[in-house]
C-alpha cells in the first residue's frame, strides 16, 4: 500500500494487504482515490472508490485569531515557567499591534483588542475577509464603520445562505418566494426561511435577530448612536462572531462532526449530503482514512494518505475509535510519500528495461 496524494494510473489487480488489514483478492479492477484527477479532493468522484466506507471528510481550512487571549496578565496560580512564556507571548503580541496600528493610541488599541476577544474559529468562507476588516476597523478606533460593517456582513451571510442553498429546497413552500430574488433585506423573513429549511443551528436565528436590532437602530437615523458607537460596535461584532462560531465553527458542537476525535474533526457519513455541509464544508475537506497525515506546503496544509484502505465499511463511532487508537508509526508523512514515489519510479524503469530486452536474452544478475 503506497502513501500518496497524487493520482497514478488505474490499478487493475487487488493488493493482498491494505493498511495492515488482510484482504481477499478480487479479480475485477477497482478505483482508489489515487485514480481520481484531484485525489483526496475529488469530491464528486469519491462515491466510486472501493474504500469509501473506511474514509471520512476532514476539513482543514480555518480562520481564527487568538491574539486577544495573549494580552491578559498571567494568573497568580500559574507555574513560573508558564508565566514567563505567557509574558513573552504577550510582549510579542504587543509589538505586532504597534507595528500594525502605530503607537499614537496604542493603549486604546490594546484595550479594544482585549475587549473584542478572540476571533471566532471558523471554516474559510466568504465572510472571513470582511469579518477581519470589521474587527480591524474597531481596533483602529473607527467604531461607526465597524458597527455598520458588522451589520452589513450579517445581512450578507443571510443572503448567501439562501442564494447558495435554495435549489436544494425546491419542495419547500418558501422556494417560490425566493427563487427569483437576488437579495433579501428582511432579516426576519430570511431567518424564517432558513429555519424552515433546517439550515440554521439552534440559537443562530436568535443571534441574527439581535444583530438586526442593532442594524435598524444604527443604520437608520438615531441621534443616540453618537454616544453609543463603541458600545454598539462591540456588541455587533461579538454577536456576529457568535453567529459565525455557531454556524461555521470548526471545533464546537456542530451536529455534522463525529464526536470523540481529539484534535481533528470529521464529517459524519449521514451529513455528507446535507446542503449546508455539502456546500460549505465538504469542499474544504480531504477524504481520508484514519492514518492520514498533514503536510505544510507553500500553498498551505495538504492531506497525505494511503491509496487504499480496502473494502468494507465502518460506522462513525468505529471510525472515531480507530482514529484514537491509530498506530502513529503508520501515519503518512512526506518522507513516506517520497519513498513510495522513488520505489514506483524504480519499478517502472525496471519494467521498461525488461520489455526492451531482445526475446530469449536472460536478464543480468
Amino acid at each position: 500500500m503506497k502513501p500518496e496524494h497524487v493520482a497514478p494510473k488505474r490499478r487493475e489487480a487487488a493488493e493482498t494487504e491494505s493498511n495492515g488489514h488482510a484482504e481477499s483478492a478480487v479479480s475485477e479492477g477497482f478505483i482508489t482515490v489515487a485514480d481520481l484527477p484531484r485525489g483526496l479532493y475529488d469530491h464528486e468522484g469519491h462515491v466510486s472508490v472501493r474504500d469509501r466506507g473506511r474514509r471520512r471528510y476532514h476539513p482543514f481550512a480555518y480562520d481564527f485569531d487568538s491574539t486577544p487571549m495573549s494580552l491578559d496578565d498571567p494568573s497568580e496560580h500559574w507555574e513560573e515557567k508558564v508565566k514567563v512564556l505567557h509574558i513573552e507571548n504577550r510582549n510579542n503580541a504587543i509589538e505586532r499591534l504597534k507595528a500594525e496600528y502605530g503607537e499614537r493610541r496604542h493603549a486604546q488599541v490594546i484595550q479594544d483588542t482585549k475587549d473584542l476577544g478572540a476571533k471566532a474559529f471558523s471554516i474559510v468562507s466568504y465572510h472571513n475577509l470582511m469579518h477581519e476588516q470589521a474587527r480591524r476597523a474597531f481596533v483602529s478606533g473607527l467604531y461607526f464603520p465597524a458597527l455598520v460593517a458588522a451589520c452589513a456582513l450579517g445581512e450578507r451571510i443571510l443572503n448567501h445562505l439562501i442564494l447558495d442553498l435554495r435549489d436544494h429546497y425546491k419542495a419547500s413552500p418558501y422556494y417560490r418566494r425566493v427563487y427569483r430574488s437576488e437579495s433579501f433585506d428582511d432579516w426576519r423573513f430570511a431567518v424564517r426561511v432558513l429555519e424552515d429549511w433546517g439550515v440554521l443551528l439552534p440559537d443562530v436565528g436568535i443571534a441574527f435577530m439581535e444583530l438586526a436590532t442593532l442594524r435598524n437602530r444604527s443604520v437608520h437615523f438615531n441621534p443616540a448612536t453618537y454616544s453609543t458607537m463603541r458600545e454598539d460596535a462591540l456588541s455587533a461584532l461579538k454577536t456576529l462572531g457568535h453567529i459565525i462560531q455557531l454556524q461555521f465553527g470548526g471545533f464546537g458542537r456542530q451536529p455534522w462532526f463525529i464526536e470523540n476525535t481529539p484534535g481533528a474533526q470529521f464529517i459524519k457519513r449521514t451529513y455528507e449530503d446535507v446542503p449546508f455541509v455539502k456546500t460549505y464544508i465538504v469542499p474544504l475537506s480531504g477524504f481520508v482514512g484514519v492514518e492520514y497525515g498533514m503536510d505544510l506546503t507553500e500553498r498551505g496544509w495538504r492531506h497525505l494518505d494511503y491509496h487504499d484502505y480496502g473494502p468494507g465499511d465502518v460506522d462513525d463511532s468505529a471510525y472515531a475509535r480507530l482514529y484514537r487508537e491509530r498506530d502513529h508509526s503508520k501515519v503518512v508523512t512526506r518522507e513516506m510519500v517520497e519513498r513510495a514515489a522513488r520505489a514506483q519510479a524504480t519499478a517502472a524503469a525496471e519494467e521498461g528495461a525488461e520489455s526492451a530486452r531482445p526475446e530469449g536474452v536472460a536478464p543480468q544478475a
